[in-house]
């Protein structure tokens, strides 16, 4: 769980009668409790899903091993390519560190994370952007304009959002120089940029221009002096920007900071002071971006003729329009939908980042924004407007294609695009993107029975295999009101204040897990970096969620330092409700795995330990029964000391093995061995006190199992035939094993297994982890321990029917939709028996509730039951 931030009191002192109004039905749609309860159905409003279904085996090899090394390869060679080849060119991070939510103040980063979604599903909406909510642990500036550039291998684009004044500054611009994509300050820039293109037309109606105006904004955070400096581009000369001590002048010394004396140097002029009232008196134009009944009548009354005031607080406006229009107001807009002239930078958004993203901009700058402002102006012909219709309404569909197209042409013309794109093309694709639902696909270029080549091919038609998907789409404008642009805050956000574990109930939090790689150690390829890992993480990510309903992420970190991997994984933590480290190289995954178990109060493994090792003792636990052999009993030897073969070790010696001998390169593993890392010499110590030493053929020599987790060709027959009787081999060496199968069977194995798909008994880490997961999320486990990966190994191995093991079958097949939901109730019932789960659950309901997604598409949560002592 995040750090505690102390809730403002408003959100706490909500009476009977407040509570009781709250399950009414609204002018805007649902009421709150009605609101609140689609979000606990639907397990928050946003999902993850595939853009290709997962219907057979070779689709399976296709989004994942062995057909994604293709991709991830382009991408070694052209880090560029990612754009193309992975959901990168297609997807935004929005970030927020909870400190200035809907003018609430420090609310925290778990209770912003309902309104990161709800704004996630306005990009998808109405621009088809795909963006993830990051709710960052840290409201540390340095921390968090790190953390920024430390996901560019995963996100092309950066929306930050609710970071307070001024410290949202220093990030936006620090992260724009490093990340060399699209970033911008959502209430900063795009407010402003939605702003600007109502006065626009505002002043078209009153028949006045920028230069000769006066302008008065209150309010001195992102949005007043992100809208200050917009209008000082385009040529407004009298401004004056006030904040709760009143105008800002530059030698005022009282509540400054860096960026109030920066705007109050370039506004102004004639250097006036005084309160509010001060300020407005005379003004054309009083812009409202502070809080409510700051804007009384009176002071409308000293407004120049035909005054024009946007009193965009919200909930609640600075001056409600009623009273400002009795008072002489020409024409009024605000931030809520329930007046006519709604700002919101709703209008602007989606389409900037569209424009920017399809265009490949480097960055997005100001004529972006005018252009922007620009666009939602001209989309009201002089016919419609008036004082009741000055921008566009939100739900116009024409409006996100429309910016996008003004935005990548400003690129254009000001060199930072990187994309030789039309325009118009852009728009185009929008408005298809919108009314289909999906990003058009690409036609096939070719048609070719090589996996590899297929696999790429994929990739480049859909950008990638993974997509954000609404759970309660926008249809119309009660929707969008209900869910998405509340005049007020949503109640879940009020829960989730009072009560920080209801994230788990109201938003994605419960059922969402961050694969997260820094791209070091990725299938068999090495050290690729974390772009080219993008595709095997969204594979991945494509695995939990056919198997076990679970809406993973890939986090693909541009570092792989130890120290910078914990820190981040720990500052985007709240966002999750477990992480799946993947692809880390060893010794380095052993100390992020331990060190982010300590920190993190939510299921942390690295599934190249874990999960193999989970498959590969459900095997063995078949094998050894196949051969009539005890665990304590037999001799085995284990080949490879990376992260696979020490988790191996580990969780045989807790099933009860007692006689293991670890094998690298080098030879047999034993104490004082000057080559070890810290992991292996434990195991060293545990598996050979005597201190044997020798090679693998050595080793072998009366062994009763052989496991190999290490390369291709290692193991000869003749290695085998020195075995005990009925030996084991699990050659899992992928793509090619230490022994192939044939040759091994030849020599007088009598169970083989390797980790391919076209030979029998394959151990794949997929019969593991959704299962394991699917289970500690449904009991809201803290940990997944070595009782709950025993307890999904032994499940495992039971789902083998007596005619599949009489035919040589050890382990369930890769596409078998049974295993998931099985293993879900062990490691359910596990975490509850060891104390780990925060709630108590039905196991056969967790095993259920699983199977229906696989099978009907829907996760529901799995009910609490009665609160009793875990």
């Amino acid at each position: 769980m995040s750090k505690t931030v102390d809730p403002p009191q408003a959100l706490l002192d909500i009476s009977r009668s407040d509570q009781a109004s709250l399950s009414t039905f609204t002018t805007f749609g649902l009421g709150p409790q009605e609101a609140l309860a689609y979000r606990k159905r639907f397990r928050g409003m946003i999902g993850v899903a595939s853009k290709v279904p997962l219907k057979d085996r070779f689709v399976l090899s296709l989004v994942y091993t062995p057909g994604v090394a293709a991709p991830c390869l382009e991408i070694a060679k052209d880090p560029l390519t990612s754009f193309d080849y992975t959901i990168r060119g297609n997807t935004i991070a929005l970030v927020t560190d909870g400190s200035s939510a809907f003018g609430l103040g420090n609310i925290g980063p778990i209770a912003a994370l309902p309104m990161l979604e709800d704004a996630c599903i306005l990009f998808k909406t109405f621009a088809g952007v795909d963006a993830f909510p990051i709710c960052l642990d840290t409201q540390n500036v340095e921390e968090i304009i790190n953390v920024g550039m430390a996901l560019r291998p995963t996100f092309g684009g950066i929306c930050l959002s609710s970071i307070a004044s001024p410290r949202c500054f220093t990030v936006a611009d620090h992260l724009a120089r490093a990340v060399n994509n699209p970033v911008l300050h959502a209430e900063q820039d795009a407010t402003a940029a939605a702003i600007l293109g109502g006065l626009y037309n505002a002043l078209k109606l009153v028949d006045k221009t920028p230069e000769n105006i006066r302008v008065v904004i209150n309010g001195a955070g992102p949005g007043g002096i992100g809208i200050a400096r917009l209008l000082l581009r385009v040529g407004f000369q009298h401004i004056l920007i006030c904040d709760r001590l009143g105008i800002l002048d530059r030698y005022r010394l009282n509540n400054m900071n860096w960026a109030k004396v920066d705007i109050a140097r370039q506004t102004n002029p004639e250097s006036r002071t005084g309160t509010l009232s001060d300020a407005v008196r005379g003004a054309d134009v009083v812009i409202g971006l502070s809080s409510w009944n700051t804007i009384t009548p009176e002071m409308v009354t000293t407004m120049a003729k035909h005054p024009i005031l946007f009193v965009l607080a919200v909930p609640n406006p600075e001056i409600t329009p009623e009273v400002a229009i009795a008072a002489g107001a020409a024409i009024v807009a605000t931030g809520r939908p329930d007046y006519p002239n709604l700002i919101t930078n709703a209008l602007v958004l989606p389409g900037i980042f569209r424009g920017s993203m399809d265009i490949r901009a480097t960055a997005i700058n100001q004529e972006m924004l005018i252009a922007a402002a620009q666009a939602i102006s001209d989309l009201v012909p002089p016919e419609r407007l008036s004082p009741q219709q000055i921008v566009p309404s939100v739900m116009d569909y024409t409006v996100a294609p429309r910016v996008a197209r003004a935005v990548a042409e400003a690129a254009k013309l000001s060199g930072i695009a990187r994309a030789d794109r039309d325009p118009a093309e852009i728009e185009a694709t929008t408005r298809a993107t919108i009314y289909e639902g999906r990003r058009p696909v690409q036609p096939p270029s070719h048609r070719t029975s090589n996996l590899q080549e297929e696999a790429l091919e994929l990739h480049r038609r859909y950008q990638g295999v993974l997509h954000i998907q609404p759970k309660m789409p926008v249809r119309d404008q009660s929707v969008l009101n209900s869910f998405y642009l509340s005049p007020g805050i949503p109640e879940a956000t009020r829960q989730i204040i009072a009560r920080p574990d209801t994230v788990f109930d109201y938003t994605g939090k419960g059922n969402r897990v961050a694969i997260v790689t820094d791209g070091s150690a990725v299938l068999g390829l090495g050290n690729i970096g974390p772009r080219a890992a993008l595709p095997v993480m969204e594979g991945k990510a494509v695995l939990f969620q056919a198997f076990a309903g679970i809406e993973a992420y890939p986090i693909c970190l541009s570092t792989q330092n130890v120290d910078e991997i914990v820190t981040y994984v720990e500052q985007i933590a709240p966002a999750f409700g477990g992480v799946n480290l993947e692809d880390i190289s060893a010794p380095r995954c052993f100390e992020v795995e331990d060190r982010l178990r300590k920190s993190l109060s939510i299921p942390v493994i690295h599934d190249d330990q874990h999960g193999t090792a989970t498959v590969v003792l459900a095997g063995l636990i078949n094998a050894l029964r196949k051969v009539d052999k005890k665990k304590e009993d037999v001799s085995i030897v284990l080949m490879g000391a990376g992260a696979a073969g020490v988790a191996v070790a580990k969780m045989l010696f807790a099933w009860g093995v007692c006689k293991i001998l670890l094998v690298n390169r080098a030879g047999i593993l034993r104490p004082g061995r000057s080559d070890l890392n810290p992991a292996q010499e434990e195991l060293a110590r545990i598996t050979n006190p005597e201190g044997k030493s020798g090679n693998l053929a050595e080793a072998m020599v009366g062994a009763d199992v052989f496991i190999g987790v290490s390369g291709p060709g290692m193991v000869t027959q003749a290695m085998v035939r020195t075995m005990a009787p009925q030996p084991i081999i699990f050659a899992l060496a992928n793509p090619i094993p230490e022994i192939m199968p044939e040759d091994a069977l030849a020599a007088g194995a009598r169970v083989v297994a390797t980790g391919r798909s076209d030979y029998p008994n394959q151990v794949n880490n997929s019969l593991a982890f959704p299962g394991l997961f699917r289970g500690a999320l449904d009991a809201r486990a803290r940990v997944i321990n070595d009782t709950m990966k025993l307890a999904a190994a032994e499940r495992l191995a039971s789902l083998v029917s007596e005619k599949e093991f009489e035919e040589g079958q050890i382990i369930p097949q890769a596409m078998n939709y049974d295993v998931a939901s099985s293993l879900a109730a062990a490691v359910a019932q596990a975490a509850m028996d060891t104390g780990v789960a925060r709630i108590r659950v039905d196991p056969l309901i967790v095993a259920q509730h699983c199977h229906d997604y696989i099978y009907e598409g829907i996760m529901i949560p799995v009910p609490e039951l009665e609160k009793a002592p875990l």
